[in-house]
């Protein structure tokens, strides 16, 4: 997914679809950046990471402490979902489908579309272009079809 972020970011001159957030700090970060509510660099991992850090310091994180904290609390829910499609894949085999791009796009409806832009750490569907969400569903898909691959892989090796 962060290979099709830095690849989406050089091909459009970092403007990866029409209406997305400003800011310079989006590349290697996931589809939020594009989505986020204000500046890219204020996305739904930084604001999230950023308020557990301060619930659990009592301090507020600087800007580059910030930006640390949002690309682990990405990497940590990504990994998160990676580890569910191998527990869920192997149980319910239609998730599969696709090379797994369904998965991918479960994601994106769920989490991209609905969760984060209810918790209020995202701008909502309504707010964003067709071209942002064909970016952001794209992005995932990619995310799904790179677990199964990955899933296929293991489970060949450890035949």
């Amino acid at each position: 997914m962060n290979a099709f972020t830095r690849v989406g970011s050089e091909a459009t001159g970092g403007r990866e679809a029409e209406g997305v957030a400003p800011g310079p700090m989006r590349v290697g970060r996931g589809m939020q950046p594009p989505q986020a509510e204000g500046r890219a660099e204020d996305d739904a991992a930084v604001r999230l990471a950023s308020t557990a850090y301060k619930t659990a310091t009592g301090h507020t994180p600087d800007r580059r402490q910030k930006l640390q904290l949002g690309t682990a609390a990405h990497y940590a829910f990504s990994a998160a979902l990676g580890v569910s499609y191998v527990l869920l894949a192997r149980r319910f085999p239609v998730l599969r489908r696709g090379l797994g791009s369904l998965y991918g796009g479960l994601i994106w409806a769920t989490a991209d579309e609905a969760v984060i832009p209810a918790l209020g750490l995202s701008r909502g569907p309504r707010q964003q272009s067709a071209g942002m969400h064909a970016y952001s569903l794209f992005g995932h898909i990619i995310y799904g079809a790179a677990l199964e691959s990955i899933r296929r892989a293991a489970t060949r090796a450890r035949m």
